[in-house]
């Protein structure tokens, strides 16, 4: 069997994290697990994420939780999700766009920006931005899923 590589990249508040109070989601650390030790396909794993107060604290948060180590790729800004950190992430992790997935809770910035790359898009549909679905502008995700959980599922 040929071994195939993968990346994906998720957003962290509202995808693995409820953010620095809320913690990492239960079972965020399994799923992460569960994409390193997968044996047919060799996961890279990124995280794309804002972090508005500050990108030391956001790569403190993450230390804090332990799953820092799942990370092939971490792209931390202070300002705005754009292509270009995606871009730079997909380089770092040494995948491509085609085969990509980008995990994430808001249509208009994971979804819009891995839909306009080429890479699958699967988008989080129970969060606090279920209200804002995906639509023409930022276009249909590529799967519609509850939670990272249900990536053990579907990989």
């Amino acid at each position: 069997m040929k071994l195939i590589q993968e990346g994906i990249i998720f957003d962290w508040i509202g995808t693995l994290s409820a953010g620095s109070k809320g913690g990492v989601y239960p079972y965020s650390e399994k799923v992460l697990q569960y994409l390193r030790e997968k044996k047919e396909i060799k996961y890279r794993i990124g995280l794309v994420s804002i972090a508005g107060f500050g990108v030391k604290e956001r790569i403190k948060d993450l230390e804090k939780t332990g799953i820092i180590y799942y990370f092939d790729s971490i792209i931390i800004n202070d300002k705005m999700k754009t292509p270009k950190y995606y871009i730079q992430c997909m380089h770092e992790m040494g995948t491509v766009p085609r085969t990509t997935i980008v995990v994430g809770d808001t249509a208009s910035l994971e979804i819009r920006i891995g839909n306009k790359l080429g890479c699958k898009t699967y988008w989080i549909q129970n969060s606090v931005f279920a209200p804002e679905p995906p639509n023409k502008k930022t276009g249909e995700p590529t799967k519609i899923i509850n939670s990272v959980e249900d990536l053990l599922k579907i990989l």
